[in-house]
């Protein structure tokens, strides 16, 4: 579950290894959509008769990957994946594929066919038919952005490799950029794409024993301060030198956003999803309408518009809608697909992911609402307390309640009287996310967005009695 990439149905890439030299100047490579339609007619020619759905996700991306102050890999790959998925009587079966040839195609869907033949009655539900316009506010594709070369890449990790030697640091990190095309279809009349760019800078700096990270994800590049990024890591890097180590127990911490986001998934699917909701497992489960966190707390799910914006419709053609999931601290709704909303006698959410999976529908493009405080004005009001960078190894210990344990990573410190005194050693917590986000106490004035393969723009936070279960050194 650390492992954001890990997404339900994901599949394995194919990756070419190249050097920067050699590589030629990235070219957007995603299926077209008249390429996507064109698959789509010749599967449902093969269908004919059998509800049929396909799902096709054609995918570019090239990372450079940095050490040392040297430039150490360049990855590029290019990768599409087509699914039929085939409804009949209550029973389902799917195929994935990766080969758009006739001959590859007749043979998935004969694949298709005979899995569906030899399945028991499932109560499988039929696929949807078209069901309103899609209201794609956004424009996610930038064709520059997509495109980055590895010479711009090279040119840029030259430059922050020559400032970190000249300040006697080290960097380490990626740089990754690429594209993502997706189509769902159904012979029954549904048919829709969404294509987006995305670039994602992550950073660490080392002086001497000091670490320090920071990073950025963004749609376009023209969005991203990469000088910003690079001081803020080279100054978290600086601070960290001689760490020391300090009590087990329960401080107050100021959670800065790429912390909050590392949480954020977990609510999202275990906290928000539709099918923890429904069987009783999340903490909003009979308790919509209530009051759930601290009224200091909004958060919302939101594919339309907005810094969390992604794909305007859900894995069988649902178009979604901004969706309130906490307002004020009162619990509104979870994010539903066809299966859980009829559970759940509700409205579906336009949240589906690919069926079949193991997680049901969470949130994939979630916001948590800024306050008026920054950053220093917590850390200036803090008379002692921890600063955090961000987390990592984090594993979820109780459902429920959402308790969490993990480990500070890259930027750990003591405040004291309103200031930054010293660096601390990597300490682990172990602490619920609900009673965390009941004891907040204030709330960051801006918002920064990551992003994997979901979404979320998310501020900083101050919590009191945030508990550290023991410290580890390294």
């Amino acid at each position: 579950m650390n492992s954001h990439k890990a997404m339900p149905g994901a599949v394995s890439r194919r990756y070419a290894h190249q050097t920067a030299k050699a590589m030629p100047g990235a070219v957007s490579r995603t299926m077209s959509i008249k390429t996507a339609k064109k698959i789509c007619a010749e599967i449902f020619k093969i269908t004919k008769g059998t509800q049929t759905e396909v799902i096709i996700t054609s995918q570019e991306s090239a990372l450079t990957r940095f050490s040392d102050n040297i430039i150490s890999q360049n990855i590029s790959n290019t990768d599409t994946d087509i699914s039929i998925r085939l409804v009949k009587n209550g029973k389902m079966s799917k195929v994935t594929f990766n080969q758009s040839s006739s001959s590859e195609i007749k043979k998935a869907a004969q694949n298709a066919f005979y899995l569906l033949k030899n399945q028991k009655k499932s109560g499988a539900l039929g696929l949807l038919k078209p069901s309103g316009p899609i209201a794609e506010k956004e424009n996610l594709f930038f064709k520059k952005t997509a495109e980055i070369s590895p010479a711009f890449k090279a040119l840029k990790i030259k430059n922050f490799a020559k400032k970190c030697k000249t300040a006697k640091q080290v960097c380490y990190g990626t740089m990754e950029n690429g594209c993502i095309k997706t189509t769902v279809a159904n012979n029954l009349g549904i048919h829709l794409s969404h294509k987006e760019s995305h670039v994602t800078y992550d950073i660490t700096v080392k002086d001497k024993d000091g670490f320090g990270w920071a990073g950025q994800s963004a749609n376009n590049i023209a969005s991203v301060d990469f000088d910003k990024i690079e001081k803020i890591a080279a100054l978290k890097a600086r601070l960290a030198k001689k760490p020391i180590s300090i009590k087990t127990g329960k401080y107050t911490v100021i959670l800065e956003p790429a912390a909050v986001a590392d949480f954020l998934i977990f609510m999202n699917i275990f906290g928000f999803g539709g099918q923890p909701y429904t069987e009783g497992q999340s903490f909003i489960s009979g308790k919509i309408g209530k009051k759930v966190l601290s009224d200091k707390i909004s958060i919302y799910d939101n594919a339309l518009d907005g810094p969390s914006a992604g794909m305007p419709f859900d894995f069988e053609g649902v178009p979604r809608k901004k969706l309130v999931l906490i307002e004020k601290g009162v619990a509104k709704t979870a994010a539903h697909d066809r299966k859980t909303s009829l559970k759940a006698k509700t409205k579906n959410t336009g949240h589906s992911l690919p069926v079949p999976n193991i997680y049901g529908p969470f949130p994939l493009n979630t916001l948590v609402s800024p306050g008026k405080t920054s950053v220093d004005d917590m850390i200036k009001q803090t008379s002692k307390g921890i600063l955090i960078t961000r987390f990592h190894y984090i594993n979820i210990l109780k459902p429920l309640n959402l308790e969490l344990t993990g480990m500070t990573r890259n930027g750990t410190y003591l405040i004291e009287n309103g200031k930054i005194k010293k660096s601390v050693k990597n300490m682990r917590f172990t602490e619920s996310i609900v009673n965390a986000l009941n004891n907040v106490v204030c709330v960051g004035d801006k918002t920064i967005s990551m992003s994997s393969w979901w979404k979320t723009s998310v501020p900083a936070l101050k919590i009191k009695n945030f508990n550290f279960s023991s410290s580890t050194e390294f």
